[in-house]
């Protein structure tokens, strides 16, 4: 009767220390998933750190654009932008793309000084299995084709082309006794072109031209020429064209981007067009939406201009490099913004300013003027 007593609290006393073990083990397992969860949670939470690399500090549109993105990417979150200065050199961007990828970077977002130069910092991207978003400076279509991680996120610059022509044609439409100066029934324009050889140029160019065929038009140029993108060659430009045609001989003028626009509106207003008198007035338009043609454009100077959608394109950039460093496909979802996604491509939009727009887009460019003021000080 002993023995069975001593038996059961033997027993017992196996029971209470596996029992004891089995909640030792428990607790351990318990603790070692939550500490793998914290871990994975802590993982997602580490932003991405992408270096940006910009054609030029110094240029209007770059630096706007720079802003913006800062300023996307402290409001979204999760990511690190380490900004770049390529100096409007091929040798420098090269030289700060090497940098990055030294450092160690996760991604990297690039603005080339030219359209060749793609090749090269894609390749080097490549060898070190980074991989890289172009964006305001096309590639050639055999760089996209080479790598497998490159990509180009911008808008089409046709229809920045189209949208300048149709500002053009409607004001000519509506304004006929008097856009036809000379009463030949033909519009008589010249065209501010940017550098030469960017295909940016040749498709906006291209696209003026099909545009006015299109809405059946009968137009004459009477020159086209490059100012490479800058606000004083085209004064020039424009002075050169009214010695030789008479101010009232050239009844519009189309620009690849808003500096030369405002040169050549610099060149009418010096002599007295432009400035209130319907009877003289030179239509002007231009790209981008830089805050003097928006100024000008409200002061009834500039006929129109057409915006380069910068804070869509830097949210794109941004999802866009998020998804990428994360293994996900890029997709109009995952973008985020209006777009059209085409396989590596992500196109977004540009949009035309006019009445109905003209007041909302001068106060959010001149918002992104007071910040690069504020960052220049």
């Amino acid at each position: 009767m002993v023995r069975k007593k001593e038996d059961k609290m033997k027993l017992r006393q196996h029971l209470a220390l596996f029992l004891t073990a089995l909640t030792v083990v428990s607790l351990d397992a318990t603790v070692a998933m939550a500490d793998s969860e914290a871990n994975m949670e802590s993982a997602d939470n580490i932003p991405i750190n992408a270096t940006v690399i910009w054609r030029a500090f110094d240029d209007q549109f770059q630096s706007g654009f720079r802003i913006i993105m800062q300023q996307q990417a402290d409001s979204m979150g999760g990511i690190n932008l380490e900004m770049q200065d390529g100096e409007n050199s091929v040798t420098t961007a090269v030289n700060k793309l090497d940098t990055a990828l030294t450092k160690g970077t996760d991604i990297l977002a690039i603005c080339a000084p030219d359209r060749e130069s793609c090749e090269t910092m894609a390749q080097k991207a490549d060898a070190e299995g980074v991989p890289v978003i172009f964006f305001n400076m096309q590639p050639l279509d055999d760089t996209m084709n080479k790598y497998n991680d490159a990509y180009y996120i911008g808008a089409e610059a046709s229809q920045s082309g189209e949208m300048c022509a149709q500002a053009l044609i409607n004001y000519w439409n509506d304004n006929k006794d008097i856009a036809d100066k000379n009463g030949d029934g033909k519009l008589q324009i010249c065209i501010l072109q940017g550098e030469t050889g960017q295909q940016d140029v040749t498709l906006r160019t291209q696209a003026y031209e099909d545009t006015l065929k299109k809405n059946g038009i009968d137009y004459e140029i009477l020159a086209s020429d490059t100012a490479n993108w800058d606000q004083s060659q085209a004064l020039d430009k424009m002075n050169t064209w009214i010695t030789a045609y008479g101010i009232d001989g050239v009844e519009g003028v189309l620009s690849n981007n808003d500096s030369m626009a405002m040169g050549a509106l610099q060149a009418c207003l010096n002599n007295g067009y432009n400035q209130g008198d319907k009877g003289k007035f030179v239509p002007i338009v231009g790209i981008d939406a830089n805050i003097d043609a928006l100024e000008a454009m409200k002061k009834g100077e500039l006929l129109g201009t057409v915006l380069n959608d910068r804070k869509n394109q830097s949210i794109a950039i941004i999802n866009a490099m998020k998804a990428i460093v994360a293994g996900e496909e890029i997709t109009e979802d995952t973008i985020g913004v209006e777009c059209t996604v085409d396989g590596k491509y992500v196109w977004v939009p540009y949009v035309i300013v006019d009445s109905d727009n003209l007041d909302d887009t001068l106060a959010q460019i001149q918002s992104i003027s007071s910040d690069t003021e504020t960052e220049a000080n």
